[in-house]
């Protein structure tokens, strides 16, 4: 194979660079904003899980009667704009969320999870609902007896690596 002649070529690699240097700048823009979707979307994701994880163990422990103890080590660390502003476990009795989690986030949006096959009354010890903004601990469920609704109270530990 032949390589062409080019008086020119000198000349236009200048050129050639900043076309390239140009097409990648304007590229990074729309890269950049799919990478941190997909990284918001990655931490709604864990949140869901772990929601969900807590509410059946706290569930699971209520099945088991009083005096089960069980741990779920929860983590809302997010790497995206996408984060944790609050989260809400439990109520008052006969309060909207007293059998629910519910996970505010910093956009605005709510994730909210019940118990409900079986209803559980999630509370502290002193029978209200936990509001927290941590974004890494244990929750401590124990099954307490309550009358016809299991009662699970919950402890927030923090947690240590």
């Amino acid at each position: 194979m032949r390589m062409s002649h080019d008086s020119q070529a000198l000349e236009g690699l200048p050129m050639r660079l900043l076309i390239v240097a140009v097409v990648a700048g304007l590229s990074i823009a729309p890269a950049s904003e799919a990478l941190e979707s997909l990284r918001d979307k990655a931490f709604v994701q864990r949140c869901e899980l772990q929601l969900d994880l807590a509410v059946r163990t706290a569930q699971i422990v209520a099945v088991e009667g009083e005096g089960s103890v069980r741990t779920v080590h929860m983590d809302f660390q997010s790497d995206g704009d996408l984060g944790l502003a609050s989260l809400t476990i439990g109520d008052g009795w006969g309060k909207p969320y007293m059998a629910s989690l519910v996970l505010e986030l910093t956009s605005g949006g709510r994730m909210i999870r019940t118990a409900s096959e079986p209803v559980v009354w999630l509370a502290s010890e002193d029978s209200h609902g936990i509001r927290m903004c941590t974004e890494v601990f244990d929750l401590r469920l124990t099954a307490s007896g309550y009358g016809s609704v299991a009662m699970v109270i919950c402890e927030v530990q923090p947690w240590t690596s």
